[in-house]
Protein backbone atom coordinates (compact mmCIF):
# COMPACT_ATOMS: atom_id res chain seq x y z
CA UNK A 1 0.00 0.00 0.00
CA UNK A 2 2.92 2.31 0.69
CA UNK A 3 4.14 1.64 -2.82
CA UNK A 4 0.79 2.59 -4.28
CA UNK A 5 0.59 5.70 -2.17
CA UNK A 6 4.06 6.76 -3.22
CA UNK A 7 3.07 6.38 -6.84
CA UNK A 8 0.31 9.00 -6.71
CA UNK A 9 0.75 12.65 -7.44
CA UNK A 10 1.02 13.36 -3.71
CA UNK A 11 -2.54 14.74 -3.36
CA UNK A 12 -5.18 12.99 -1.19
CA UNK A 13 -8.82 13.18 -2.03
CA UNK A 14 -11.34 14.54 0.43
CA UNK A 15 -12.85 11.07 0.74
CA UNK A 16 -9.48 9.60 1.72
CA UNK A 17 -8.97 12.23 4.39
CA UNK A 18 -12.54 11.86 5.70
CA UNK A 19 -12.47 8.08 6.18
CA UNK A 20 -8.81 7.84 7.18
CA UNK A 21 -7.54 6.14 4.06
CA UNK A 22 -3.94 6.25 2.76
CA UNK A 23 -2.95 9.23 4.90
CA UNK A 24 -3.98 7.46 8.11
CA UNK A 25 -2.28 4.23 7.12
CA UNK A 26 0.91 6.14 6.26
CA UNK A 27 0.87 7.74 9.70
CA UNK A 28 0.46 4.33 11.33
CA UNK A 29 3.33 2.92 9.28
CA UNK A 30 5.56 5.83 10.21
CA UNK A 31 4.67 5.38 13.87
CA UNK A 32 5.48 1.68 13.62
CA UNK A 33 8.84 2.42 12.02
CA UNK A 34 9.57 5.03 14.67
CA UNK A 35 8.87 2.52 17.44
CA UNK A 36 11.09 -0.02 15.69
CA UNK A 37 13.95 2.49 15.48
CA UNK A 38 13.63 3.34 19.16
CA UNK A 39 13.52 -0.37 19.99
CA UNK A 40 16.82 -0.81 18.13
CA UNK A 41 18.35 2.17 19.91
CA UNK A 42 17.18 0.97 23.31
CA UNK A 43 18.27 -2.58 22.61
CA UNK A 44 21.72 -1.47 21.46
CA UNK A 45 22.15 0.75 24.51
CA UNK A 46 21.19 -2.06 26.88
CA UNK A 47 23.41 -4.54 25.04
CA UNK A 48 26.32 -2.09 25.14
CA UNK A 49 26.05 -1.67 28.91
CA UNK A 50 25.88 -5.42 29.54
CA UNK A 51 28.73 -6.23 27.14
CA UNK A 52 30.97 -3.52 28.59
CA UNK A 53 30.79 -4.89 32.13
CA UNK A 54 31.16 -8.48 30.95
CA UNK A 55 34.19 -7.59 28.82
CA UNK A 56 35.66 -5.57 31.67
CA UNK A 57 35.48 -8.64 33.90
CA UNK A 58 36.96 -10.81 31.16
CA UNK A 59 39.75 -8.31 30.44
CA UNK A 60 40.78 -8.38 34.10
CA UNK A 61 41.47 -12.11 33.87
CA UNK A 62 44.58 -11.26 31.85
CA UNK A 63 47.11 -9.09 33.66
CA UNK A 64 48.01 -5.73 32.15
CA UNK A 65 51.43 -5.29 30.55
CA UNK A 66 53.70 -2.39 29.71
CA UNK A 67 52.30 -2.40 26.18
CA UNK A 68 49.07 -0.92 27.49
CA UNK A 69 50.78 1.25 30.09
CA UNK A 70 52.72 3.02 27.32
CA UNK A 71 49.60 4.56 25.82
CA UNK A 72 48.11 5.19 29.27
CA UNK A 73 51.09 7.41 30.14
CA UNK A 74 50.89 9.16 26.79
CA UNK A 75 47.20 9.81 27.36
CA UNK A 76 48.02 11.15 30.83
CA UNK A 77 50.63 13.48 29.34
CA UNK A 78 48.18 14.59 26.64
CA UNK A 79 45.55 15.24 29.30
CA UNK A 80 48.01 17.55 31.07
CA UNK A 81 48.54 19.73 28.02
CA UNK A 82 51.24 17.94 26.03
CA UNK A 83 49.00 17.55 22.98
CA UNK A 84 51.86 16.87 20.57
CA UNK A 85 53.56 14.48 23.01
CA UNK A 86 56.73 16.55 22.88
CA UNK A 87 59.78 14.60 24.02
CA UNK A 88 58.21 11.19 23.41
CA UNK A 89 59.69 8.50 21.20
CA UNK A 90 56.88 6.14 20.21
CA UNK A 91 56.76 2.79 18.46
CA UNK A 92 56.06 2.50 14.74
CA UNK A 93 52.32 2.41 15.55
CA UNK A 94 51.51 5.54 17.56
CA UNK A 95 47.75 5.26 18.31
CA UNK A 96 48.04 9.03 18.55
CA UNK A 97 44.54 9.74 17.23
CA UNK A 98 42.81 6.55 18.37
CA UNK A 99 43.59 4.84 21.70
CA UNK A 100 45.75 7.58 23.25
CA UNK A 101 42.85 10.10 23.30
CA UNK A 102 40.62 7.29 24.59
CA UNK A 103 42.98 6.82 27.54
CA UNK A 104 43.02 10.57 28.13
CA UNK A 105 39.21 10.62 28.36
CA UNK A 106 39.18 7.69 30.79
CA UNK A 107 41.90 9.29 32.92
CA UNK A 108 40.01 12.57 32.95
CA UNK A 109 37.36 10.88 35.09
CA UNK A 110 39.43 8.25 36.92
CA UNK A 111 43.01 9.47 37.02
CA UNK A 112 46.02 7.29 36.20
CA UNK A 113 45.20 3.84 37.54
CA UNK A 114 46.07 0.21 36.93
CA UNK A 115 42.58 -0.57 35.62
CA UNK A 116 42.71 1.99 32.80
CA UNK A 117 43.98 -0.61 30.34
CA UNK A 118 41.07 -2.95 31.04
CA UNK A 119 38.44 -0.20 30.86
CA UNK A 120 39.76 1.04 27.52
CA UNK A 121 39.95 -2.48 26.11
CA UNK A 122 36.40 -3.34 27.21
CA UNK A 123 34.97 -0.08 25.85
CA UNK A 124 36.71 -0.47 22.48
CA UNK A 125 35.66 -4.07 21.99
CA UNK A 126 32.06 -3.39 23.03
CA UNK A 127 31.74 -0.64 20.45
CA UNK A 128 33.48 -2.79 17.84
CA UNK A 129 31.05 -5.70 18.32
CA UNK A 130 28.07 -3.35 17.97
CA UNK A 131 29.56 -1.58 14.95
CA UNK A 132 30.23 -4.92 13.24
CA UNK A 133 26.65 -5.99 13.86
CA UNK A 134 25.22 -2.75 12.48
CA UNK A 135 27.42 -2.88 9.39
CA UNK A 136 26.42 -6.49 8.79
CA UNK A 137 22.77 -5.52 9.14
CA UNK A 138 23.05 -3.05 6.28
CA UNK A 139 19.70 -1.68 5.22
CA UNK A 140 17.82 -4.79 6.28
CA UNK A 141 15.04 -4.41 8.82
CA UNK A 142 12.88 -6.64 10.96
CA UNK A 143 13.83 -10.28 11.43
CA UNK A 144 16.34 -10.27 8.57
CA UNK A 145 18.20 -7.30 10.02
CA UNK A 146 18.25 -8.88 13.46
CA UNK A 147 19.65 -12.15 12.09
CA UNK A 148 22.41 -10.39 10.18
CA UNK A 149 23.31 -8.38 13.28
CA UNK A 150 23.30 -11.51 15.46
CA UNK A 151 25.56 -13.46 13.09
CA UNK A 152 28.28 -10.78 13.01
CA UNK A 153 28.08 -9.88 16.71
CA UNK A 154 27.79 -13.54 17.70
CA UNK A 155 31.02 -14.49 15.93
CA UNK A 156 32.90 -11.82 17.90
CA UNK A 157 31.02 -11.97 21.17
CA UNK A 158 33.13 -14.48 23.13
CA UNK A 159 36.93 -14.03 22.95
CA UNK A 160 38.93 -17.10 23.90
CA UNK A 161 40.79 -17.24 27.20
CA UNK A 162 44.44 -16.23 27.33
CA UNK A 163 46.10 -14.71 24.29
CA UNK A 164 42.81 -13.90 22.53
CA UNK A 165 41.58 -12.08 25.65
CA UNK A 166 44.86 -10.21 25.76
CA UNK A 167 44.73 -9.45 22.04
CA UNK A 168 41.13 -8.26 21.94
CA UNK A 169 40.43 -6.87 25.40
CA UNK A 170 43.66 -5.81 27.03
CA UNK A 171 46.21 -3.48 25.53
CA UNK A 172 45.72 -0.91 22.75
CA UNK A 173 46.45 -2.57 19.47
CA UNK A 174 45.44 -2.66 15.83
CA UNK A 175 41.94 -3.80 16.83
CA UNK A 176 41.11 -0.28 18.00
CA UNK A 177 41.99 0.94 14.52
CA UNK A 178 39.13 -1.14 13.12
CA UNK A 179 36.48 0.78 15.06
CA UNK A 180 36.64 4.12 13.18
CA UNK A 181 37.06 2.18 9.95
CA UNK A 182 33.87 0.21 10.55
CA UNK A 183 32.05 3.46 11.32
CA UNK A 184 33.34 4.91 8.06
CA UNK A 185 32.18 1.83 6.15
CA UNK A 186 28.81 2.15 7.88
CA UNK A 187 28.58 5.68 6.51
CA UNK A 188 29.48 4.50 3.00
CA UNK A 189 26.89 1.74 3.26
CA UNK A 190 23.99 3.88 4.48
CA UNK A 191 24.61 7.42 3.22
CA UNK A 192 23.44 8.70 -0.20
CA UNK A 193 25.92 9.27 -3.01
CA UNK A 194 26.71 12.90 -2.27
CA UNK A 195 29.91 14.91 -2.70
CA UNK A 196 30.49 15.26 1.03
CA UNK A 197 30.64 11.49 1.65
CA UNK A 198 34.06 10.98 -0.02
CA UNK A 199 35.27 14.08 1.82
CA UNK A 200 34.16 12.63 5.16
CA UNK A 201 35.70 9.27 4.27
CA UNK A 202 39.00 10.97 3.46
CA UNK A 203 38.99 12.76 6.82
CA UNK A 204 38.39 9.51 8.71
CA UNK A 205 41.09 7.67 6.75
CA UNK A 206 43.57 10.47 7.40
CA UNK A 207 42.73 10.43 11.11
CA UNK A 208 43.26 6.67 11.34
CA UNK A 209 46.43 6.44 9.22
CA UNK A 210 48.10 9.01 11.49
CA UNK A 211 47.66 6.53 14.33
CA UNK A 212 48.19 3.21 12.55
CA UNK A 213 49.58 2.59 9.08
CA UNK A 214 48.01 -0.86 8.99
CA UNK A 215 44.93 1.09 7.88
CA UNK A 216 46.70 1.53 4.54
CA UNK A 217 46.35 -2.23 4.09
CA UNK A 218 42.90 -2.69 5.57
CA UNK A 219 41.04 0.37 4.27
CA UNK A 220 42.93 2.92 2.18
CA UNK A 221 44.34 0.47 -0.37
CA UNK A 222 41.26 -1.78 -0.62
CA UNK A 223 38.88 1.16 -1.07
CA UNK A 224 41.05 2.61 -3.84
CA UNK A 225 41.47 -0.77 -5.56
CA UNK A 226 37.78 -1.69 -5.55
CA UNK A 227 36.59 1.74 -6.68
CA UNK A 228 39.23 2.00 -9.42
CA UNK A 229 38.32 -1.48 -10.68
CA UNK A 230 34.65 -0.52 -10.79
CA UNK A 231 35.42 2.60 -12.79
CA UNK A 232 37.40 0.60 -15.35
CA UNK A 233 34.73 -2.09 -15.51
CA UNK A 234 31.96 0.45 -16.10
CA UNK A 235 33.93 2.20 -18.82
CA UNK A 236 35.17 -0.89 -20.65
CA UNK A 237 32.23 -3.25 -20.20
CA UNK A 238 29.25 -0.87 -20.12
CA UNK A 239 30.75 2.02 -22.12
CA UNK A 240 29.91 4.53 -19.42
CA UNK A 241 31.55 7.93 -19.29
CA UNK A 242 34.21 8.84 -16.79
CA UNK A 243 32.03 11.64 -15.44
CA UNK A 244 29.27 9.18 -14.54
CA UNK A 245 31.72 7.45 -12.20
CA UNK A 246 32.43 10.59 -10.17
CA UNK A 247 31.53 8.97 -6.84
CA UNK A 248 33.95 6.04 -7.17
CA UNK A 249 36.63 8.36 -8.54
CA UNK A 250 36.10 10.67 -5.57
CA UNK A 251 36.64 7.76 -3.17
CA UNK A 252 39.84 6.82 -4.99
CA UNK A 253 41.02 10.42 -4.66
CA UNK A 254 40.00 10.47 -0.98
CA UNK A 255 42.10 7.35 -0.36
CA UNK A 256 45.17 8.80 -2.06
CA UNK A 257 44.79 12.20 -0.43
CA UNK A 258 44.30 10.65 3.01
CA UNK A 259 47.72 9.00 2.84
CA UNK A 260 49.38 12.23 1.74
CA UNK A 261 47.51 14.24 4.38
CA UNK A 262 48.51 11.78 7.11
CA UNK A 263 52.15 11.96 6.03
CA UNK A 264 52.09 15.75 6.07
CA UNK A 265 50.41 15.80 9.47
CA UNK A 266 53.00 13.51 11.03
CA UNK A 267 55.82 15.61 9.53
CA UNK A 268 54.17 18.76 10.83
CA UNK A 269 53.99 17.25 14.30
CA UNK A 270 57.70 16.47 14.05
CA UNK A 271 58.48 19.99 12.84
CA UNK A 272 56.64 21.32 15.89
CA UNK A 273 58.90 19.14 18.08
CA UNK A 274 56.18 16.59 18.72
CA UNK A 275 56.64 12.86 19.15
CA UNK A 276 59.21 10.84 17.20
CA UNK A 277 58.58 7.43 15.66
CA UNK A 278 60.82 4.37 15.70
CA UNK A 279 61.42 2.50 12.40
CA UNK A 280 58.69 0.19 11.07
CA UNK A 281 59.77 -3.39 11.80
CA UNK A 282 56.97 -5.07 9.88
CA UNK A 283 58.19 -3.52 6.60
CA UNK A 284 61.12 -5.97 6.51
CA UNK A 285 60.63 -9.31 4.77
CA UNK A 286 61.59 -12.63 6.34
CA UNK A 287 63.82 -15.22 4.71
CA UNK A 288 62.09 -17.39 2.12
CA UNK A 289 62.76 -20.65 4.00
CA UNK A 290 60.74 -19.31 6.94
CA UNK A 291 57.60 -18.83 4.84
CA UNK A 292 55.97 -22.21 5.77
CA UNK A 293 56.39 -21.39 9.45
CA UNK A 294 54.86 -17.97 8.90
CA UNK A 295 51.86 -19.47 7.07
CA UNK A 296 51.34 -21.86 9.96
CA UNK A 297 51.61 -19.04 12.50
CA UNK A 298 49.14 -16.94 10.48
CA UNK A 299 46.55 -19.71 10.37
CA UNK A 300 47.03 -20.33 14.09
CA UNK A 301 46.68 -16.64 14.86
CA UNK A 302 43.42 -16.39 12.90
CA UNK A 303 42.04 -19.44 14.68
CA UNK A 304 43.04 -17.89 17.98
CA UNK A 305 41.34 -14.54 17.40
CA UNK A 306 38.16 -16.36 16.29
CA UNK A 307 38.25 -18.48 19.47
CA UNK A 308 38.85 -21.69 17.51
CA UNK A 309 42.35 -22.51 18.77
CA UNK A 310 42.47 -25.85 20.58
CA UNK A 311 46.06 -26.70 19.63
CA UNK A 312 47.78 -24.53 22.23
CA UNK A 313 45.27 -25.06 25.04
CA UNK A 314 47.16 -25.52 28.28
CA UNK A 315 46.46 -24.45 31.84
CA UNK A 316 49.92 -22.92 32.09
CA UNK A 317 50.40 -21.85 28.49
CA UNK A 318 52.29 -18.56 28.35
CA UNK A 319 50.84 -17.23 25.12
CA UNK A 320 48.25 -19.85 24.25
CA UNK A 321 44.50 -19.60 24.88
CA UNK A 322 44.56 -21.19 28.37
CA UNK A 323 41.39 -22.60 29.88
CA UNK A 324 40.47 -20.35 32.79
CA UNK A 325 39.72 -23.35 34.99
CA UNK A 326 37.67 -25.24 32.41
CA UNK A 327 38.22 -28.97 31.98
CA UNK A 328 40.31 -29.74 28.92
CA UNK A 329 37.41 -31.48 27.17
CA UNK A 330 35.13 -28.45 27.63
CA UNK A 331 37.83 -26.07 26.40
CA UNK A 332 38.36 -28.16 23.29
CA UNK A 333 34.61 -28.38 22.70
CA UNK A 334 34.20 -24.61 22.93
CA UNK A 335 37.10 -24.10 20.54
CA UNK A 336 35.54 -26.58 18.12
CA UNK A 337 32.22 -24.72 18.27
CA UNK A 338 34.00 -21.50 17.37
CA UNK A 339 34.94 -23.15 14.09
CA UNK A 340 31.32 -22.52 13.14
CA UNK A 341 31.90 -18.76 13.35
CA UNK A 342 35.20 -19.07 11.51
CA UNK A 343 33.57 -21.15 8.77
CA UNK A 344 30.79 -18.56 8.32
CA UNK A 345 33.41 -15.82 8.05
CA UNK A 346 35.33 -17.78 5.41
CA UNK A 347 32.10 -18.40 3.50
CA UNK A 348 31.18 -14.72 3.64
CA UNK A 349 34.71 -13.74 2.58
CA UNK A 350 34.63 -15.79 -0.62
CA UNK A 351 31.04 -14.91 -1.39
CA UNK A 352 31.79 -11.18 -1.11
CA UNK A 353 33.89 -11.28 -4.29
CA UNK A 354 30.75 -12.15 -6.25
CA UNK A 355 29.64 -8.57 -5.55
CA UNK A 356 32.90 -6.97 -6.59
CA UNK A 357 31.21 -4.94 -9.33
CA UNK A 358 27.75 -4.74 -7.79
CA UNK A 359 26.85 -1.02 -7.43
CA UNK A 360 24.43 -1.87 -4.62
CA UNK A 361 27.19 -3.14 -2.31
CA UNK A 362 30.51 -1.32 -2.08
CA UNK A 363 31.43 -2.30 1.48
CA UNK A 364 31.53 -6.11 1.17
CA UNK A 365 34.19 -6.32 -1.59
CA UNK A 366 36.26 -3.61 0.15
CA UNK A 367 36.27 -5.62 3.39
CA UNK A 368 37.17 -8.82 1.57
CA UNK A 369 39.96 -7.07 -0.36
CA UNK A 370 41.20 -5.58 2.92
CA UNK A 371 41.56 -9.07 4.38
CA UNK A 372 43.50 -10.23 1.31
CA UNK A 373 45.93 -7.30 1.30
CA UNK A 374 46.45 -7.34 5.07
CA UNK A 375 47.20 -11.07 5.23
CA UNK A 376 49.30 -11.01 2.04
CA UNK A 377 51.52 -8.29 3.52
CA UNK A 378 51.69 -10.00 6.93
CA UNK A 379 52.69 -13.55 6.00
CA UNK A 380 56.13 -12.81 4.46
CA UNK A 381 56.99 -10.07 7.00
CA UNK A 382 59.36 -10.58 9.93
CA UNK A 383 56.58 -10.20 12.51
CA UNK A 384 54.44 -13.20 11.53
CA UNK A 385 56.37 -15.89 13.39
CA UNK A 386 54.33 -16.33 16.59
CA UNK A 387 50.73 -16.57 17.69
CA UNK A 388 50.63 -13.19 19.45
CA UNK A 389 51.92 -11.49 16.30
CA UNK A 390 48.42 -11.89 14.86
CA UNK A 391 47.67 -8.44 16.29
CA UNK A 392 48.95 -7.15 12.91
CA UNK A 393 46.03 -8.83 11.10
CA UNK A 394 43.41 -8.55 13.83
CA UNK A 395 41.10 -6.70 11.40
CA UNK A 396 40.42 -10.14 9.93
CA UNK A 397 38.08 -10.76 12.88
CA UNK A 398 35.63 -7.82 12.58
CA UNK A 399 35.87 -7.76 8.78
CA UNK A 400 35.17 -11.48 8.54
CA UNK A 401 32.32 -11.26 11.03
CA UNK A 402 30.71 -8.45 9.04
CA UNK A 403 31.03 -10.41 5.80
CA UNK A 404 29.42 -13.45 7.45
CA UNK A 405 26.49 -11.32 8.57
CA UNK A 406 26.06 -9.64 5.18
CA UNK A 407 26.52 -12.69 2.97
CA UNK A 408 25.47 -15.88 4.77
CA UNK A 409 21.88 -15.29 6.03
CA UNK A 410 20.67 -14.25 2.58
CA UNK A 411 22.21 -17.34 0.98
CA UNK A 412 20.63 -19.62 3.58
CA UNK A 413 17.26 -17.91 3.26
CA UNK A 414 17.15 -18.89 -0.42
CA UNK A 415 17.39 -22.60 0.38
CA UNK A 416 14.23 -24.36 -0.87
CA UNK A 417 13.95 -26.74 2.10
CA UNK A 418 11.98 -25.24 4.96
CA UNK A 419 12.89 -27.91 7.51
CA UNK A 420 16.57 -27.57 6.71
CA UNK A 421 16.37 -23.84 7.34
CA UNK A 422 14.58 -24.43 10.63
CA UNK A 423 17.22 -26.93 11.68
CA UNK A 424 20.00 -24.50 10.78
CA UNK A 425 18.26 -21.80 12.83
CA UNK A 426 18.12 -24.09 15.87
CA UNK A 427 21.78 -24.99 15.42
CA UNK A 428 22.72 -21.31 15.17
CA UNK A 429 20.84 -20.47 18.36
CA UNK A 430 22.49 -23.40 20.14
CA UNK A 431 25.97 -22.37 19.04
CA UNK A 432 25.37 -18.78 20.13
CA UNK A 433 24.13 -20.03 23.51
CA UNK A 434 27.35 -22.00 23.95
CA UNK A 435 29.39 -18.91 23.03
CA UNK A 436 27.53 -16.88 25.65
CA UNK A 437 28.01 -19.63 28.25
CA UNK A 438 31.75 -19.61 27.62
CA UNK A 439 31.79 -15.82 27.81
CA UNK A 440 29.93 -15.88 31.11
CA UNK A 441 32.28 -18.47 32.56
CA UNK A 442 35.29 -16.41 31.56
CA UNK A 443 33.84 -13.23 33.05
CA UNK A 444 33.26 -15.09 36.33
CA UNK A 445 36.95 -15.92 36.76
CA UNK A 446 39.12 -14.13 39.32
CA UNK A 447 40.97 -10.99 38.19
CA UNK A 448 44.71 -11.30 37.68
CA UNK A 449 46.99 -8.53 38.93
CA UNK A 450 50.21 -7.98 37.01
CA UNK A 451 53.49 -9.10 38.58
CA UNK A 452 54.69 -5.57 39.25
CA UNK A 453 51.88 -4.38 41.53
CA UNK A 454 53.22 -6.30 44.53
CA UNK A 455 56.40 -4.22 44.86
CA UNK A 456 54.78 -0.77 44.73
CA UNK A 457 53.74 -0.56 48.43
CA UNK A 458 57.20 -1.83 49.44
CA UNK A 459 58.98 0.81 47.35
CA UNK A 460 56.78 3.59 48.71
CA UNK A 461 57.32 2.40 52.29
CA UNK A 462 61.09 2.61 51.74
CA UNK A 463 60.80 6.05 50.05
CA UNK A 464 62.11 4.69 46.74
CA UNK A 465 60.12 6.56 44.14
CA UNK A 466 62.38 6.78 41.08
CA UNK A 467 64.64 4.09 39.64
CA UNK A 468 65.81 2.18 36.58
CA UNK A 469 64.70 -1.15 35.19
CA UNK A 470 63.56 -2.87 32.01
CA UNK A 471 60.53 -2.61 29.75
CA UNK A 472 58.29 -5.20 31.49
CA UNK A 473 58.45 -3.23 34.75
CA UNK A 474 58.99 0.38 33.71
CA UNK A 475 55.83 2.05 32.42
CA UNK A 476 53.62 -0.59 34.02
CA UNK A 477 54.77 0.32 37.54
CA UNK A 478 54.31 4.01 36.75
CA UNK A 479 50.71 3.36 35.69
CA UNK A 480 49.96 0.94 38.52
CA UNK A 481 51.20 3.43 41.12
CA UNK A 482 49.32 6.36 39.63
CA UNK A 483 52.65 8.03 38.86
CA UNK A 484 53.90 7.91 42.46
CA UNK A 485 56.71 5.47 41.55
CA UNK A 486 58.72 5.91 38.35
CA UNK A 487 60.82 3.15 36.76
CA UNK A 488 62.66 4.07 33.56
CA UNK A 489 63.52 1.54 30.86
CA UNK A 490 67.26 1.23 30.23
CA UNK A 491 69.22 -0.78 27.64
CA UNK A 492 71.66 -2.68 29.89
CA UNK A 493 74.95 -3.59 28.20
CA UNK A 494 78.41 -4.36 29.48
CA UNK A 495 79.82 -1.84 26.99
CA UNK A 496 77.77 0.98 28.50
CA UNK A 497 74.17 1.47 29.54
CA UNK A 498 71.81 3.79 27.69
CA UNK A 499 68.37 5.30 27.91
CA UNK A 500 65.90 3.36 25.82
CA UNK A 501 64.26 5.63 23.26
CA UNK A 502 61.16 3.50 22.92
CA UNK A 503 57.76 4.42 24.40
CA UNK A 504 59.63 6.86 26.62
CA UNK A 505 60.17 10.56 27.18
CA UNK A 506 63.51 12.37 26.88
CA UNK A 507 63.10 14.29 30.14
CA UNK A 508 62.93 11.05 32.09
CA UNK A 509 66.65 10.49 31.49
CA UNK A 510 67.87 14.06 31.93
CA UNK A 511 69.70 14.17 35.30
CA UNK A 512 68.88 17.87 35.56
CA UNK A 513 65.16 17.11 35.39
CA UNK A 514 64.84 13.63 36.87
CA UNK A 515 66.38 11.48 39.58
CA UNK A 516 66.89 7.72 39.90
CA UNK A 517 68.77 6.05 42.76
CA UNK A 518 67.90 2.36 42.47
CA UNK A 519 67.75 -0.49 39.96
CA UNK A 520 64.87 -2.97 40.06
CA UNK A 521 64.52 -6.40 38.47
CA UNK A 522 61.75 -8.97 38.71
CA UNK A 523 62.61 -12.65 38.36
CA UNK A 524 58.94 -13.54 37.80
CA UNK A 525 58.76 -11.86 34.42
CA UNK A 526 58.97 -14.24 31.48
CA UNK A 527 59.19 -11.97 28.48
CA UNK A 528 59.27 -13.77 25.16
CA UNK A 529 59.27 -10.78 22.80
CA UNK A 530 62.78 -9.60 23.56
CA UNK A 531 64.18 -13.00 24.35
CA UNK A 532 63.21 -14.65 21.10
CA UNK A 533 60.63 -17.06 22.43
CA UNK A 534 58.23 -17.80 25.26
CA UNK A 535 59.74 -18.58 28.63
CA UNK A 536 63.03 -16.70 28.21
CA UNK A 537 63.92 -14.62 31.25
CA UNK A 538 64.56 -11.37 29.45
CA UNK A 539 63.77 -9.05 32.36
CA UNK A 540 66.90 -9.70 34.42
CA UNK A 541 70.00 -7.52 34.25
CA UNK A 542 73.55 -8.85 33.97
CA UNK A 543 76.15 -8.07 36.62
CA UNK A 544 78.49 -6.81 33.92
CA UNK A 545 75.85 -4.26 32.89
CA UNK A 546 75.57 -3.07 36.50
CA UNK A 547 79.36 -2.80 36.66
CA UNK A 548 79.25 -0.69 33.49
CA UNK A 549 77.43 2.02 35.44
CA UNK A 550 80.75 2.77 37.19
CA UNK A 551 78.65 3.76 40.19
CA UNK A 552 80.48 1.50 42.59
CA UNK A 553 78.77 -1.11 44.75
CA UNK A 554 75.18 -0.36 45.81
CA UNK A 555 74.65 1.03 49.28
CA UNK A 556 71.85 -1.44 49.90
CA UNK A 557 70.53 -4.56 48.18
CA UNK A 558 67.03 -5.73 49.03
CA UNK A 559 65.16 -8.87 48.06
CA UNK A 560 61.38 -8.68 48.22
CA UNK A 561 59.36 -11.61 46.90
CA UNK A 562 60.57 -12.02 43.29
CA UNK A 563 62.16 -8.55 43.16
CA UNK A 564 65.74 -7.42 43.61
CA UNK A 565 66.26 -3.74 44.47
CA UNK A 566 69.77 -2.24 44.43
CA UNK A 567 70.02 1.24 45.94
CA UNK A 568 72.74 3.87 45.51
CA UNK A 569 73.12 7.21 47.21
CA UNK A 570 73.34 9.30 44.06
CA UNK A 571 71.56 9.92 40.75
CA UNK A 572 72.20 6.97 38.47
CA UNK A 573 71.08 8.95 35.42
CA UNK A 574 74.52 10.56 35.44
CA UNK A 575 76.02 7.09 34.91
CA UNK A 576 74.17 6.30 31.66
CA UNK A 577 77.01 6.76 29.17
CA UNK A 578 75.57 5.07 26.08
CA UNK A 579 73.72 6.83 23.29
CA UNK A 580 69.90 6.51 23.58
CA UNK A 581 68.65 3.66 21.43
CA UNK A 582 65.34 2.01 20.57
CA UNK A 583 66.89 -1.46 20.80
CA UNK A 584 66.22 -3.64 23.83
CA UNK A 585 68.93 -5.22 25.94
CA UNK A 586 69.90 -8.86 25.44
CA UNK A 587 68.28 -11.36 27.82
CA UNK A 588 70.23 -12.40 30.87
CA UNK A 589 72.04 -15.73 30.62
CA UNK A 590 74.37 -16.88 33.39
CA UNK A 591 75.39 -13.69 35.24
CA UNK A 592 71.96 -12.38 36.26
CA UNK A 593 71.59 -10.00 39.17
Amino acid sequence: MLKGFAGTSGESSAEDLRVGGPARETTEDESRRRRARWAWVGGLAGLAIVLFFVYLRLSRTYAATSDGADQALQGWDMLHGNWLLRGWTIADVTYYTTEVPEYAIIELFRGLRADDVHIAGAATYTLLVLAAGLLARGRSTGREGLIRFAVAAGIMIAPQFGNATHLLLSQPDHLGTSLPLLLMFLMLDRAPRRWYIPVAAGVVLTWVVIADRVALLTAVGPLAVVCAARVLFAMLRHRRSLASQWYELSLVAASVVSFAAAELTVRLIGALHGYKITPVESARMAMLQLLPRHVQATVGGIRNMYGADFIHISQNSLFGPQLGGLPLSVGVALAALHFVGLALAVWGFFRAFRFFFDPADLVSPVLATGIVINVAAYVPSVVSARIWDAREIVAVLPFGAVLAGRMVPGALARLPWRRVKQALAFVGVGVLACYLAGLGFGAAQSPQADNEQAVIPWLEAHHLTSGLGLYPEANLIVMDSGGRVAIRDVVWQSSGNAARAFESKTSWYNPRQSYANFVLTNGADQWGMDGGGPGVLASLITRSAIDALHAGPPAHVYHYKTFTIMVWNHNLLNDLTGKPTSQSGKPCASDCV
